[in-house]
């Protein structure tokens, strides 16, 4: 990669993200509040030792919550790096700021990689750039949602496609690179490693010559195995534990594919479907203006890549229509989507491979007809500029007065309040809630606040101090001495012997014993809320609450690290042995021939 390449793809990460490094990640974004309540507690675990928090123990008012078991960890064990370097940033918004900021010109880097396969580097530069400032990519997952997980998948995507090309090329380490890759897209977001995973392999056979496209095809699953392997230490508990949780209602109400398909009951939230509408019209004329321009080239195989580009961007555009229902209907697995909008993500890619393509004609040709083309694509991507900055002007409290808005976020950041669907089944008002009401946000956002509301106050837990144990039958007093990551120890004295709820959601993982005894106490779930609640006989006792590793953990860390061992022993072989063996003399050749 050249130096001015890289500074210049920097520089130009630097300047689209420069309001979250000076603001941090966008404070009214529609999903920051919980992505800082996540990080500020994953990342507080992660420094007191606990190596993969899946149970964050400060969630919903400190009443914990098992959100790290289903959501993909990734890009907060690498924001996690850098809290020793803002100790006065406990709630880390400026933590991920920088970090959107360092994934978005990863993204460019891992893009250029990729585009310089496809075209000069001149030309891949200028749409690596352009892939960054993307309004699906830049405005909606950054400044508009907050998707700070999905944002990260632009880093992963173009890297899985330069590694496909260096394994069609035969380069050594490629297939440990695409398996590496791919881990990390897994273990980042699991919506778009489905929407992306088919695009893959159409393209491993586009691009493998005709007689190596089913040893190619073999090859890149071989390698797309072993990243599901490395991930699964966060993946066979995410898809084995989901009973346990309210995931099931991801699919209905405001979250249904059906109520966002495009042209599809247009009374439903008219605003957000009409920018959408506009951003894909906009990107789709983009891309097919690229694709005319590509058209007038005399080179067969970057027609075939336009082609093959082309008919991505025209699926996925089709794919959040309405005249796709029924292939969401027909692939039950694709309605975990939630929203037909997160195909944009391919259209990004294609988008980008496209341009690069035909910036790339356009040095070559001075046709009139393909400068007017070129000056309309122009205009539609200078289109892009004003909503992006108008989105990102609106999103920070610093220059937004909406005052209504800002203390709503700062009651849900106070609580710690978790995503609906991660708490608990056994929490029964949110259990008994009807998820079709989540058509009406204004009802959805209020029926979730009084819930947290009267859920906190029943639980004694304030913003001054965290909930203690309820003793709610028998005579005696109980404290809690430590609260450690996955760890309770409680002090209880009684001379009756008393039946306690301790201000945790139950879980089935969760154990209590009473120190020095072998045998243990029965945890059960609290009614209504779904606390933990037991019985300990009288005395003065040291009561341990521990959550143990699910069998799912186990094994998913053992497979992971099989995994790992091969990408090491690999990595080893290809990188020393391979070499060696390559580079030593052939006795056949050095050793005079006898007579």
């Amino acid at each position: 990669m050249k130096a001015t390449h890289l500074v210049t793809i920097t520089g130009a990460g630097l300047v689209l993200t420069l309001p979250v490094l000076i603001f941090g990640l966008p404070f009214l974004g529609d999903d920051a509040g919980f992505h800082a309540a996540w990080y500020s507690h994953f990342s507080k675990q992660l420094w007191m030792g606990d190596l993969y928090p899946r149970w964050l123990m400060g969630m919903n008012g400190g009443l914990g919550s098992p959100v790290f078991f289903f959501y993909p960890p990734v890009p907060y064990f690498f924001t996690s790096m850098l809290r020793p370097l803002f100790p006065n940033d406990p709630g880390g918004w400026h933590q991920l700021g920088v970090l959107a900021s360092v994934a978005l010109v990863a993204s460019g880097l891992t893009a250029y990689l990729w585009l310089k396969n496809l075209a000069d580097p001149n030309s891949a530069l200028v749409a690596a750039i352009l892939y960054m400032a993307m309004p699906y990519h830049l405005a909606a997952d950054l400044y508009v949602r907050a998707s700070f997980a999905e944002y990260w998948t632009f880093v992963w995507m173009p890297l899985i496609l330069y590694f496909t090309h260096r394994i069609i090329s035969g380069h050594r380490f490629a297939q440990l690179g695409l398996a590496v890759s791919y881990g990390l897209l897994i273990m980042t977001h699991l919506p778009t490693t489905l929407i992306f995973s088919a695009l893959l392999f159409c393209y491993v056979i586009c691009l493998a010559p005709k007689k190596r496209k089913l040893k190619m095809l073999s090859v890149t699953s071989g390698a797309a195995m072993l990243g599901v392997g490395l991930a699964a230490i966060y993946l066979l508990p995410a898809m084995t534990t989901q009973q346990f949780v309210l995931l099931s209602r991801i699919s209905t109400g405001y979250f249904s594919y059906q109520n966002w398909l495009f042209f599809a009951k247009l009374s439903l939230w008219e605003e957000d479907k009409l920018t959408m509408a506009l951003l894909v019209a906009d990107m789709l004329l983009i891309a097919t203006c690229a694709f005319l321009i590509n058209r007038s080239t005399c080179d067969p195989q970057r027609k075939k890549m336009a082609g093959f580009w082309y008919a991505v961007v025209i699926t996925s555009v089709l794919m959040m229509t309405e005249l796709s229902k029924p292939v969401w209907a027909a692939i039950p697995v694709l309605q975990k989507l939630q929203f037909p909008w997160r195909f944009n993500t391919t259209v990004c890619l294609a988008t980008a491979a496209l341009l690069a393509l035909a910036i790339s004609s356009i040095r070559k040709s001075s046709s009139s007809s393909l400068t007017i083309v070129s000056a309309v694509a122009l205009l539609l991507i200078l289109v892009w500029i004003p909503p992006t900055v108008w989105k990102a002007w609106k999103v920070f409290p610093q220059t937004n007065p909406n005052q209504h808005d800002i203390n709503e976020r700062k009651e849900e950041i106070a609580q710690s309040r978790d995503a609906a669907e991660y708490r608990p089944r056994w929490n029964r008002s949110m259990a008994d809630v009807d998820w079709e009401l989540s058509v009406d946000e204004n009802l959805w956002h209020q029926l979730m606040t009084r819930d947290m509301e009267s859920l906190l106050n029943r639980a004694g837990s304030s913003a001054e101090h965290e909930p203690e144990p309820v003793i709610i039958n028998g005579t005696g007093r109980a404290q809690i001495n430590a609260r450690k990551p996955r760890e309770i120890d409680l002090h209880v004295e009684t001379s009756t012997g008393v039946t306690l709820i301790v201000p945790q959601f139950y879980y089935p993982y969760w154990t209590a014993q009473l120190a020095g005894e072998p045998d243990s106490l029965t945890l059960s779930p609290s009614e209504p809320d779904g606390l933990l609640s037991l019985r300990v006989p009288p005395g003065d006792h040291q009561v341990q609450l521990r959550l143990r590793r699910s069998g799912a953990e186990l094994w998913g860390q053992i497979i992971s690290l099989a995994c790992l061992v091969v990408v090491f022993s690999q990595t080893i072989y290809l990188g020393y042995f391979k070499t060696r063996m390559r580079l030593s003399p052939n006795p056949s050749r050095t050793t005079p021939r006898e007579e």
